[in-house]
């Protein structure tokens, strides 16, 4: 079960309970594969919020959305992104997400900074995070000569 991916506890101990395994038993299970070192539900979740932003270029609020999918404690996910999200972590993971998505620049127009921005919020990104990257790529966007 953990050969594939590193799971949480509580996916952990869903699959067993799913498997019809007891309840006590289960408990136990997840507590002797925490001492044994192959459960961190701490260190696996900053790897992952880590990994959500710096790779896939999610903002904070869908690394946290994703990690509540997972299903880890709401302590964890709040002490992960304070760990990884840093301001200019944020900013700098929104303006990649906007280069890879706009490879060209953004395209003139409010239309065009509208639909930057909402992909932006799309990712998890807050407002203030998204106008400063719009923003900020639409100035970088050569002008046409006319």
């Amino acid at each position: 079960m953990l050969a594939r991916r590193p799971l949480s506890e509580a996916e952990v101990a869903l699959r067993l309970a799913g498997k019809g395994v007891p309840e006590p038993e289960v408990a136990g299970t997840v507590a002797r594969l925490r001492d044994l070192g192959l459960l961190d539900d701490a260190a696996l979740c900053t790897q992952l919020a880590r990994s959500w932003q710096e790779s896939r270029r999610y903002g904070p609020a869908k690394i946290a959305r994703s990690l509540a999918a997972r299903r880890f404690p709401r302590g964890l996910v709040e002490a992960a992104l304070r760990e990884v999200a840093s301001a200019t972590a944020v900013a700098g993971a929104a303006a990649a997400a906007l280069r890879k998505r706009f490879r060209g620049g953004i395209p003139p127009g409010r239309e065009n900074a509208a639909r930057a921005y909402r992909f932006l919020a799309g990712r998890g990104f807050p407002p203030e995070v998204c106008r400063a990257a719009v923003g900020r790529r639409a100035s970088d966007t050569p002008e046409g000569d006319d």
